[in-house]
């Protein structure tokens, strides 16, 4: 979307016409072994620790892990706004991989999500 605030008390929110030359999703074939869009399939949160607050959580986050999600966007055709259709696996910096050796790689899973495992059980979350 697109928002123009002309003076402290009006505000235009409009579709965004150009949002998706500002998206890039690659279009991979399923088949391939590796991928840009299968290198978070198995990634864990290197920073979750139980005993760390939420400042930690993201310090720690920011350290340890190079992949974090995001939604992807489409534009809903009865309504004409753009709307989230499905989480994406997304690098947080740009990388470059260079070891022929398996690695793991960090996913920032988010805060609330470990908050809410703690606070309600993992069984919830984790099957």
């Amino acid at each position: 979307h697109c928002v123009q605030i002309s003076n402290e008390r009006q505000v235009s929110i409009q579709a965004d016409k150009d949002f998706m030359s500002r998206i890039f999703i690659p279009d991979v074939k399923e088949g391939d072994k590796f991928s840009p869009t299968s290198l978070g399939i198995y990634a864990n949160d290197l920073a979750f620790d139980p005993d760390s607050n939420e400042e930690q959580y993201f310090e720690n986050s920011e350290r340890n892990n190079i992949l974090q999600l995001v939604w992807r966007l489409a534009k809903d055709e009865k309504t004409g706004m753009v709307v989230p259709t499905w989480p994406v696996v997304v690098t947080k910096q740009d990388i470059r991989l260079l070891n022929t050796v398996p690695m793991e790689v960090g996913l920032q899973y988010g805060f609330n999500y470990w908050n809410a495992v703690l606070t309600e059980g993992a069984s919830k979350y984790i099957k």
